[in-house]
């Protein structure tokens, strides 16, 4: 693969005039040289058309649309249609990619082929831009599909136009909220997912986003997601989803002490464990490394 692959990032975004410049700045300030960003005006009433328009010039695409639609996923199908990157991923319209994520995005990928998709650490800003909390989310398929769910950050995941293609192609837009989760829950039937040991991108926390009955429904749209993963799932790997589910909720205390030069010879490791990405300053370049499960994660 080229060092640096085409990455195709997509916003859509809907009455967010304070935050949109913000947003595309994030994008188009990474510097990097092989970008296709493409934005979607999903209908907006305020001033964000007016912002937009500043980039315009910047853009690979720019399309406006009017009236209303109950969820963004019509938005950024339309996004991924006209796109043609081989990494791919979106960012909504008030958040952030952080400085240099997509490099570092493209030195990974380049670097691993069976590599898919990954995820960066959680990072959350407030409205003003401030990183506010950056935590470690990690997960794998088999946490999924026992129940034991987190939030997937989406806008520090990126994937590969290959799984996307795999998967469906598509964002399902039934879903109002969580079809982010929804996309994961398809991705997961087809590849490892990897933790980066980095930060990549940032979500903002305002408004709605904050409210109990946000949280619900987006509980509500995930648990759905998950029913219809574990009706698709292979047999084998919803065996290793109960036992991995037993040992968390029988021996989680042991095996939280262990390290993993430990951990690893026990037979639940081969089958249960996290794939990191991590970089290896000696070598200069990111190496991936799997980690005990159920240690605390800093």
């Amino acid at each position: 693969m080229n060092i640096y692959p085409k990455i195709t990032i997509i916003t859509a975004c809907f009455n967010h005039e304070k935050y949109i410049g913000e947003t595309i700045e994030s994008v188009l300030s990474q510097g990097y040289p092989n970008l296709e960003y493409i934005v979607i005006n999903d209908g907006s009433t305020d001033g964000s058309e007016r912002v937009i328009q500043k980039y315009a010039d910047k853009l690979t695409y720019f399309e406006t649309w009017e009236g209303y639609r109950k969820t963004v996923a019509t938005a950024l199908n339309r996004g991924f249609e006209r796109s043609t990157g081989e990494i791919m991923g979106w960012i909504n319209s008030d958040d952030l990619l952080l400085p240099r994520s997509l490099f570092v995005v493209a030195e990974i990928f380049a670097q691993h082929q069976k590599v898919e998709w990954i995820t960066g650490v959680a990072t959350t800003l407030n409205h003003q831009s401030n990183i506010v909390q950056v935590h470690p989310y990690r997960k794998n398929i088999y946490d999924y599909l026992s129940g034991n769910w987190s939030v997937i950050q989406q806008e520090s995941t990126f994937f590969r136009r290959s799984l996307w293609e795999k998967a469906g192609g598509k964002l399902d837009d039934s879903y109002i909220q969580a079809f982010d989760s929804e996309l994961w829950s398809r991705f997961f039937l087809h590849a490892e997912h990897y933790h980066v040991n980095t930060v990549l991108g940032a979500y903002r926390l305002i408004g709605q986003s904050r409210s109990i009955r946000a949280k619900d429904e987006f509980t509500m749209y995930t648990e759905r997601a998950l029913a219809k993963m574990r009706a698709t799932a292979q047999t084998k790997d919803i065996a290793i989803a109960k036992r991995a589910a037993w040992y968390r909720r029988v021996l989680r205390h042991v095996l939280k002490l262990l390290p993993n030069s430990i951990y690893f010879k026990l037979p639940i490791a081969k089958e249960y464990n996290y794939k990191m990405i991590e970089y290896n300053f000696a070598d200069d370049r990111w190496e991936i490394r799997e980690k005990n499960p159920f240690r605390p994660v800093y």
